[in-house]
């Protein structure tokens, strides 16, 4: 099934533009047959897909060693650890950039406390994220209750 015919018969089941327009349930509705026929047409590809997955299954269990990371019970955690760190990284730079954003659209008289508030919920984000790979990498994170006297 190519493009062409998958376009042929989106366009089929489309209502009419004035009941989208006004419709929120049509547009849903809409969006579910549009998927329907997408999910019909890769529906091949999946079966084959998971066709091959089982069927390889048996041979995949019987190779040497038997284990996935090579012996090394260390890589998993080395994974994970590094998965968080580049989560923390990204998740402040991302909030930094939605405070910069901000301050533009601040600046230009746009729309501008959405921008504030997601940059803000970023980088505390990614100050829990920062929490977590703190004590994935078995360091104590010390309170300071007396702060800073």
């Amino acid at each position: 099934m190519d493009l062409k015919s998958i376009r042929v018969r989106l366009e089929a089941c489309k209502p009419e533009d004035e009941i989208l327009e006004h419709s929120r349930l049509a547009r849903m509705d809409n969006r579910a047959i549009q998927l329907a026929v997408v999910i019909r047409a890769v529906e091949p590809a999946l079966l084959l897909a998971a066709t091959l997955l089982l069927m390889s299954a048996r041979a995949l269990a019987q190779t040497p060693g038997g284990d996935i990371f090579g012996g090394n019970d260390q890589v998993v955690g080395s994974g994970v650890r590094e998965a968080i760190r580049w989560g923390r990284n990204l998740l402040f730079l991302l909030g930094v950039g939605g405070v910069g954003w901000g301050v533009v659209n601040y600046m230009t008289e746009k729309a501008y406390l959405k921008q504030f508030i997601g940059g803000g919920l970023m980088m505390s984000l990614g100050g829990v994220a920062s929490l977590i790979y703190s004590f994935s990498q078995g360091k104590a994170v010390d309170l300071d209750t007396d702060l800073g006297n």
